[in-house]
């Protein structure tokens, strides 16, 4: 068996299809600055990782891969990167809000689950933060 086949078979068998495609995808930068492909790299390598957490319901580990990629975009300062900076926050805030969405209606209701109030207070606290960063 070749190693492409193996790869082949493993991802076959693996309970969940992994996550491998960037998030965000910079098509016009103001600059054409490499600073903001360098951070956007980075942000995209916590995103999937992130995405690959929340496919294994590991939402503690999802939102801190989250917050690292959102204090990555404290590193764009330059005049020129201003608008890729918010770009990338309001992104990823905005993922962090549909996941305290789908937190909040794990933990209340019929239905709720006690497994998951950890990570709906840290989901509240984090998403407090980055709108008081924004």
């Amino acid at each position: 068996m070749n190693r492409k086949q193996l790869v082949s078979l493993l991802e076959k068998g693996s309970k969940h299809n992994y996550v491998k495609q960037d998030k965000i995808e910079l098509l016009v930068c103001n600059s054409g600055s490499q600073n903001c492909k360098e951070h956007l790299l980075t942000i995209n390598k916590c995103y999937i990782e992130a995405n690959n957490y929340h496919l294994e319901k590991d939402y503690l580990n999802y939102i801190e891969s989250l917050k690292n990629a959102f204090f990555m975009t404290s590193g764009l300062q330059e005049a020129s990167c201003l608008k890729c900076a918010d770009f990338f926050r309001s992104t990823i805030t905005k993922s962090l809000e549909n996941i305290n969405e789908e937190l909040q209606k794990l933990t209340t209701g019929l239905i709720s689950n006690n497994r998951y109030v950890l990570s709906y207070n840290k989901s509240c606290t984090v998403l407090n933060d980055f709108k008081k960063a924004i």
